[in-house]
């Protein structure tokens, strides 16, 4: 009788529980949406009548001036003008550009350029560039050009040249190139081969009030002035970035190595390889409104008993890339090597001040590489910059030799680069 009981309580229950559910589901469609729900729409019609922050004044100055001006430089298509182009020590140069990127659907691009400086030095190149090829793995680049340099400067050989024995001469390349270069692991890792020629010509310089090289000094003591080589050269390269982006730096290490070969045609005994390598280390901080950033590079020559390296093809330091308190091209040596540390801060996007301090030496030979006969600067620097990328940079270096300002257009720590 009680087990009986019960089971009528319990349908009953259930039951009931049906019939209040049902009601409280057709209470709550009749009376509309509750209140969380009716929260949330409001919130989205809110949303919908916030018109955004407009940017201030200062902001859209710099967009129009970035859209007009920055751009063109930095990723040119048809005619533009181009700034820079030529060794340090040429002064201002500039000239005009042309430039097509929409070739071969964008796998071709097209450039050309011709630019002069304040002090007479010229240059003019072209190039066609394959890129994107074989799912953007792959780079096919030609290029050729003619380069005039008026007054290079030249102290004589070995970290213990004297200032008081400083001089031009005129250096004259003509080079071509091809290279094919491989992309991998979404472009952090890049190795290419490139085979070309260099054809040169040194003379007596026109920089006004120093003595032609060629009155200072002669081939024994500067292997080249009188007797120039003509070449054959094949260079190898590989880099892998290990970076990531960061606010106005990236973060993270760059490796860099490039082999070059110097057949010398002419038959001046001038046979040599010269090896360069680079690391460059960057550590933002603060929300990567700050960075530490570190360079190291070596760059060292390698010939035979009966051989020798022209003093215009040796490694050099002193200048806006390396030694920044020294005069340009202050050493010569068959080898090199720099050591540069910078403490940046962002003050906008756009604008970037570092204080930086550099290191370095050069040597005769392979096995004297080392700490002995350093010479040091440091300073001060300010950068213009598109996203992460220096288009101006102003450097402010002192050594014992004095003081330096280097106005350029490249990034303070670049990649290894081609000088001839």
């Amino acid at each position: 009788m009680t087990s009986k009981i019960l089971r009528t309580i319990a349908v009953s229950s259930a039951l009931t529980l049906s019939c209040v559910s049902g009601f409280a589901q057709e209470l709550q469609e009749t009376a509309g949406p509750t209140r969380s729900a009716a929260i949330v729409d409001a919130e989205k019609v809110k949303a919908k009548s916030l018109a955004p922050v407009a940017p201030s004044h200062g902001e859209q100055e710099f967009d129009h001036l970035e859209e007009r001006i920055m751009n063109p430089i930095i990723n040119p298509n048809g005619l533009t003008a181009k700034l820079g182009g030529l060794p340090t020590g040429s002064g201002i140069s500039l000239g005009p550009r042309y430039v097509r990127r929409d070739l071969l659907q964008e796998h071709l691009t097209s450039s050309s350029y011709v630019v002069g400086s304040t002090k007479k030095w010229y240059r003019g190149a072209s190039s066609l560039d394959f890129v994107g090829l074989m799912d953007n793995h792959l780079e096919f680049v030609a290029d050729g050009g003619y380069e005039n340099d008026a007054s290079m400067r030249y102290y004589g050989e070995g970290s213990n040249s004297l200032k008081a024995n400083r001089s031009d001469f005129r250096r004259e390349f003509t080079t071509a190139h091809f290279r094919g270069e491989f992309h991998l692991l979404d472009q952090k890792l890049s190795a290419g081969y490139a085979v070309g020629g260099l054809l040169v010509n040194v003379g007596p310089g026109d920089l006004d009030g120093w003595p032609s090289t060629d009155k200072l000094f002669n081939e024994a003591n500067t292997p080249g002035l009188q007797t120039q080589s003509n070449f054959i050269t094949g260079t190898a390269s590989i880099t892998a970035d290990l970076t990531t982006p960061s606010f106005s730096n990236p973060k993270g290490l760059v490796l860099e190595a490039n082999d070059t070969q110097f057949w010398d045609q002419s038959g001046n005994h001038s046979d040599f390889h010269r090896l360069q390598t680079q690391a460059t280390y960057y550590v933002p901080f603060v929300n990567g409104m700050r960075t530490l950033a570190f360079r190291a590079r070596n760059e060292t020559t390698f010939h035979s008993a009966d051989q020798q390296v022209p003093f215009y093809l040796q490694p050099t330091l002193g200048g806006p890339n390396d030694l920044r308190g020294y005069e340009r091209y202050r050493y010569y040596g068959n080898g090199s090597s720099v050591l540069s540390g910078e403490y940046r801060w962002s003050v906008a996007g756009s604008l970037e001040l570092a204080i930086f301090g550099d290191g370095g030496n050069v040597y005769s030979r392979p096995g004297l590489i080392g700490l002995r006969e350093l010479r040091g600067d440091g300073g001060f620097g300010v950068r213009f910059k598109s996203k992460q990328q220096e288009i101006v940079r102003v450097d402010l270096g002192v050594s014992p030799e004095g003081v330096n300002v280097w106005f350029v257009f490249n990034n303070a720590f670049g990649k290894l680069y081609r000088s001839f």
